[in-house]
């Protein structure tokens, strides 16, 4: 399913599609999914439990700037399945703006990522690398928009986004962190 996605769209990732690229009958796709919405429903769960699978396998030693930046990695499109991972959500995050079917999970993952983004900042601030002054929420929105923009911008632009680019702005902003804000 995702190989389609990515390659061709979501309109495109039909069941016969699907069933075409994994070598299988129509038959046997229909077998485990009765429609195309309930197979992409599952395509759209399966970004999702990857994405937590990566998560709940990053070690939570060292500095909490590691910390954040691992989680950061396992999210952002750094690798070829990471990148994957955010063609897919968007085809679905674009889906879900005039399909109701989609626009409740689309949302749920939408709010986890939030609330990583704020659990970051909460873990980064009680280590001391927060400087006094930020606003904590204020943060969390200018967290949130940095990773969806650069997410975004590999998502559409793979060949000038690249990894490198990817760390060396979100490392620029977590340094920006330290410092107190102007006000």
């Amino acid at each position: 399913m995702w190989r389609v996605v990515v390659r061709d769209g979501l309109e495109r990732a039909t069941v016969r599609a699907v069933a075409a690229e994994a070598g299988l009958s129509l038959g046997a796709v229909s077998h485990y999914f009765s429609s195309q919405e309930e197979l992409r429903l599952y395509a759209l769960d399966l970004v999702n439990e990857r994405d937590n699978a990566r998560l709940a396998a990053i070690p939570q030693e060292g500095t909490a700037r590691e910390i954040v930046e691992r989680h950061l990695w396992a999210l952002l499109p750094v690798d070829q399945e990471t990148r994957e991972s955010i063609q897919v959500f968007y085809a679905f995050m674009v889906q879900a703006r005039t399909d109701p079917t989609y626009r409740e999970v689309t949302a749920e993952i939408n709010q986890e990522v939030v609330a990583l983004c704020r659990s970051g900042i909460e873990l980064l601030a009680a280590h001391g690398q927060v400087a006094p002054g930020h606003d904590h929420e204020t943060l969390v929105a200018e967290f949130r928009a940095l990773t969806e923009g650069l997410s975004f911008q590999a998502a559409m632009w793979p060949d000038t986004t690249t990894p490198e680019s990817i760390r060396a702005v979100v490392r620029r902003w977590l340094d920006s962190l330290a410092t107190p804000p102007v006000t």
